[in-house]
């Protein structure tokens, strides 16, 4: 039988894969009594972590969008990485960023815990969480309305406070990447605060592996000639790389071991 913290953890994994199960069914799939899943469910609802429904549960909205980051942080891992690495390696002491939401932006927060001196605005619940008590970085949570599917924030307030700020950098991400599209993004209301981070940084870097240029997602909101940088992987698309120097952007290509 599978210790209770592991049972959990499962239950938990299984939730967020199907967002519901009933008592039975995750019997069968944990190898256990009723009796045990209705014991871990009944610990798992009281600290929030599940709603418990007839004959069963459902993961909360909570652990269903921590399970989809770390998910999506896991597609392409050690490009992001690299990406980030190399990002961090432009932001000067005391300069102020703005980080974009996504997880390459995760990763380039989880990169500035060791900077001195710097300040952090992001629209990222997540970047936020990331860059907590760290000492040495100043971290400007920018108001709005938390999205339904994920941990960031959208909205008239968001873009109002946007609208005021003069930062030195704008580290931004993308659903989609080509040289026809440019930028573009799957989501209008992301899609609207990208673009205002582009406007209000005195340098701006896009921050995108190779499978953005997969295909140009729902709406445009930059063209390349946008950028002042391209921080991507030796896996992009050789067109994108060209056309982004013949709009003088300087192109960034990592790959996973630099």
């Amino acid at each position: 039988m599978k210790h209770k913290i592991g049972r959990r953890d499962l239950i938990l994994k299984h939730l967020s894969q199907h967002t519901h199960a009933t008592v039975s069914d995750l019997a069968r799939v944990l190898e256990c009594s009723e009796m045990t899943v209705r014991r871990d469910l009944d610990r798992l609802a009281a600290g929030g972590a599940v709603q418990r429904i007839h004959g069963g549960a459902s993961v909360s909205r909570m652990v269903r969008l921590e399970f989809t980051l770390a998910a999506k942080a896991d597609e392409h891992a050690a490009e992001k990485s690299a990406i980030a690495r190399a990002a961090a390696k432009l932001i000067g002491p005391g300069e102020r960023v703005i980080i974009d939401i996504g997880t390459t932006a995760l990763a380039l927060a989880r990169e500035l815990r060791a900077h001195q001196g710097v300040s952090v605005v992001t629209p990222s619940l997540a970047v936020v969480s990331a860059l907590l008590a760290v000492p040495g970085v100043e971290c400007i949570l920018l108001g709005g309305t938390v999205r339904e599917s994920a941990p960031d924030l959208h909205g008239p307030l968001l873009e109002d406070n946007l609208s005021r700020m003069h930062t030195d950098w704008a580290f931004v991400g993308c659903d989609g990447l080509s040289v026809s599209g440019g930028l573009t993004a799957a989501d209008p209301r992301t899609a609207r605060s990208t673009a205002l981070m582009l406007a209000c940084a005195a340098k701006v870097a896009l921050l995108a592996d190779y499978s953005k240029a997969r295909s140009d997602a729902f709406i445009g909101f930059a063209k390349l000639e946008d950028l002042d940088y391209l921080i991507t992987d030796k896996r992009m698309p050789a067109e994108i790389l060209r056309a982004a120097r013949a709009a003088g952007v300087q192109t960034v290509a990592v790959t996973p071991e630099d």
